[in-house]
């Protein structure tokens, strides 16, 4: 919320609830301590949690945490705050559960270099390469932060501090950690740079502070939030100011606070601080979190925008794929994403070793793959996600989700994914399995696949009798690359005559593609052909519709097998699909790299949480799947319920599909004069 908005709140406050609210010792937080203290009434100051977000807050990251204060707020030392009244009177010992919770999140932030903002490159393991001596840090702060005026330390000398540091650690390393934001000219240092003693070292770069703190014994501060993740770390930690932290046995302290009257231990400090007193709220999923999640979200998104670093150069990529795709690709700072035709051009535009190269689906650059691996440049392959839009991609729609791997590619039976991989390795944990619980009931009951683009219709089947098997054959798109590299390719009339022979006695439904139905892809069976091995053509219904009313699934490699085994379908493949081969399906060919059984709550967690990569179609930011099932299914229920919105729709894909025709006509109008 903006101060504007906090004023403007405050003021109806005055003649409503009387409930102000503020931004801690802001302009925003005083004037809220006005209202409150002129009207009555109750006071809210708020603040970042100690683990905010991945990125700085002045660049919009998504934020995890947050404080809310009703007795004053936690870097206040001249007053008393709910923090501080926290860890005055919580009865930790009681609560082993709290206590536990706490020392699982101490170990993850230990592991993985947790800290407010996480950002910040790791320390290099040769960064002391040259220092053998055990190491003292003086941690620096911006000049007249809040912390440091009501942390009464305003007046205090950091210049003093480093005195005592070179005084006290004879025969150790000194040196100085100066602020990110001054090190990036947003503010002023507490210390003038030219000041610094020689006898200290000064790191100006901008590191992750869990990994620098981890190369020393002992650190000396006024009021920084670094001096409680040392604690953290096990180090020794002198405070000159009054932190949150100071005053209750487990800091030299240099200052004295007659209301901290507790001696605690530090994972009851974190507990307090961490836990009882911050809230948390998972900005990819929409929803109130705590601890535990936050960092392990905070890993999966961190691993996700660093791997988006650097200059990344895109081979196969249509044109209006490159106008959805940025987004999936989003970075900490603003990366540099080029779209290339051949290896040359992208040599021209600087592809060099440390650059990432992004290929859509199987598309074949042999001597682009070929001086990748010469040059030692990573390859990614790109496809899309299993939940992917309303209505078609052949209808140039915009994909809300991405497959984007590093071995290989979900479709590619012939090699190894990262799908394949993790589902032969991953461990999926009891909240991994809980949610994809929740996701299949959620895809189930609002009816949801992968382009959502039929409307769900009743269908009544007349069958010989009650006791006779209804089986769904499923068309596909017969020259696409999962029939290539995953059904040795197969064709849709095949398949048919298959089941046919395999299963006379079944009731046979065949639904073609909607690729091939709108004529954008190959496939067609003609329906005299087609009847001669099926009982029923179904086309304009929707999969949920259709699922509903048979009892088994029979496909080469399509998506419609997965989603049948979600809705509790026996499910029989005559392809490689990523779902086959893990003991759910019932399998005509098999892949010995497969060496693991699933249940379906597992394939799902790994197939439909971990792999892909989502899109909130609403903010065009990353998210969980959870955001786009609700998202997708408002679209859907709009386009269900309005028939301007349904035909805006259908028009747009017309077009689309005119312009597809158009531009195919060009360019083989253009190879025929080429091979002239």
């Amino acid at each position: 919320m903006s101060g504007y908005l906090y004023y403007l709140k405050n003021i109806i406050a005055i003649f409503t609830t009387k409930k102000f609210e503020g931004w801690g010792r802001k302009k925003t937080g005083k004037f809220a301590l006005w209202c409150n203290k002129i009207f009555g009434g109750t006071i809210i100051l708020k603040e970042d949690g100690f683990i905010r977000s991945i990125g700085l807050g002045v660049d919009n990251s998504p934020s995890f945490s947050i404080i809310e204060d009703d007795v004053g707020i936690y870097y206040d030392a001249t007053q008393p705050s709910q923090l501080e009244k926290i860890l005055n009177t919580y009865d930790f010992k009681k609560n082993t559960l709290l206590l536990d919770k706490a020392q699982k999140a101490i170990s993850l932030i230990k592991k993985y270099h947790i800290s407010k903002y996480n950002n910040a490159p790791i320390l290099k393991d040769n960064f002391f390469k040259d220092d053998n001596k055990e190491k003292i840090l003086v941690i620096t702060q911006t000049a007249n932060d809040s912390s440091l005026q009501y942390g009464v330390a305003l007046n205090i000398s950091t210049l003093d501090i480093i005195k005592d540091a070179v005084k006290e650690n004879p025969n150790h390393s000194i040196y100085i950690k100066i602020h990110p934001d001054v090190m990036s000219g947003k503010k002023k240092s507490d210390i003038n740079l030219k000041d610094i003693p020689k006898e200290a070292i000064l790191i100006q770069e901008d590191v992750n502070p869990i990994s620098l703190l981890k190369q020393f014994k002992k650190v000396y501060t006024k009021t920084s939030g670094m001096g409680m993740e040392a604690l953290i770390l096990g180090l020794e930690v002198v405070c000159y100011g009054l932190p949150y932290y100071a005053g209750w046995g487990v800091t030299l302290d240099k200052q004295f606070c007659k209301r901290r009257i507790r001696t605690l231990t530090i994972e009851e400090i974190f507990a307090g601080a961490y836990i009882l007193y911050s809230q948390y709220s998972n900005p990819y999923r929409e929803e109130s979190s705590d601890i535990i999640d936050t960092i392990e979200t905070i890993i999966k998104y961190r691993t996700i925008l660093q791997h988006n670093n650097n200059i990344l150069y895109f081979f196969g990529f249509s044109r209006w794929k490159r106008k959805f795709i940025k987004p999936f690709f989003s970075e900490f700072k603003k990366n540099n994403i080029i779209f290339c035709s051949s290896l040359e051009e992208a040599r021209k535009k600087g592809l060099m070793s440390k650059s990432k190269i992004y290929i859509w689906g199987k598309k074949l650059f042999k001597n682009v793959e070929e001086y990748a691996k010469n040059e030692n440049i990573s390859i990614f392959r790109v496809e899309d996600g299993f939940i992917r839009s309303i209505s078609l991609g052949s209808d140039l729609t915009k994909a809300y989700s991405l497959s984007i791997d590093s071995r290989g590619i979900y479709f590619d039976a012939t090699h190894e994914s990262d799908l394949e991989y993790m589902l032969n390795n991953y461990c999926v944990n009891d909240k991994l399995i809980q949610r994809s619980k929740e996701i299949q009931e959620y895809l189930i009951k609002n009816k949801i696949s992968k382009y959502n683009i039929y409307e769900d219709k009743k269908i009544t089947i007349t069958q010989k009798n009650e006791q006779q098997t209804i089986a769904l054959v499923i068309g596909q798109v017969e020259d696409d690359a999962s029939i290539k590299y995953g059904a040795e390719g197969m064709s849709n009339l095949e398949l048919l005559k298959i089941v046919k022979k395999q299963y006379p006695d079944k009731y046979i439904i065949y639904k073609p593609h909607p690729d091939v139905l709108v004529g954008n892809r190959v496939g067609m069976i003609a329906e005299e052909l087609a009847f001669k091995y099926c009982d029923r053509i179904i086309i304009e219904h929707s999969l949920d519709s259709v699922l509903e009313v048979i009892d088994e699934v029979h496909t080469m490699t399509s998506l419609v097998g997965f989603e049948g085994l979600i809705r509790g379908k026996k499910v029989y493949t005559y392809g490689v699909p990523f779902y086959a081969n893990w003991g759910l399906t019932i399998d005509a060919k098999k892949c010995d790299r497969r060496k693991r059984a699933r249940i379906l709550d597992e394939l799902v967690a790994i197939s439909l949480i971990v792999y892909p990569r989502y899109i909130n179609p609403k903010t065009n930011e990353l998210c969980e799947i959870e955001v786009l099932l609700k998202e997708i299914d408002k679209e859907k229920k709009r386009y269900n319920s309005s028939k301007i919105y349904r035909y805006f729709v259908q028009m747009k894909n017309f077009i689309s599909r005119k312009i597809q025709f158009l531009i195919k006509v060009i360019v083989r109008e253009q190879n025929r004069r080429d091979k002239k």
